[in-house]
C-alpha cells in the first residue's frame, strides 16, 4: 500500500533536533503513522 501526502511544512529546532512540522488538517492524517518508517522527500523552493 502506498499512501502520499503533500503539504508544506515548517522546520523546527528543539532540544538540538530538526522537526518538520505540518499544517494542523494533516496533523491527524500523519498521527495514523506512528512508529512507521516512511520516507521523505524534501524540497525547498528559493525564494
Amino acid at each position: 500500500m502506498v499512501y502520499i501526502c503533500i503539504f508544506e511544512a515548517k522546520v523546527v529546532k528543539t532540544s538540538g533536533k530538526y522537526l518538520i512540522y505540518p499544517p494542523k488538517e494533516y496533523q491527524e492524517k500523519i498521527k495514523k503513522l506512528h512508529g512507521e518508517k516512511v520516507k521523505v522527500i524534501l524540497i525547498k523552493e528559493s525564494d
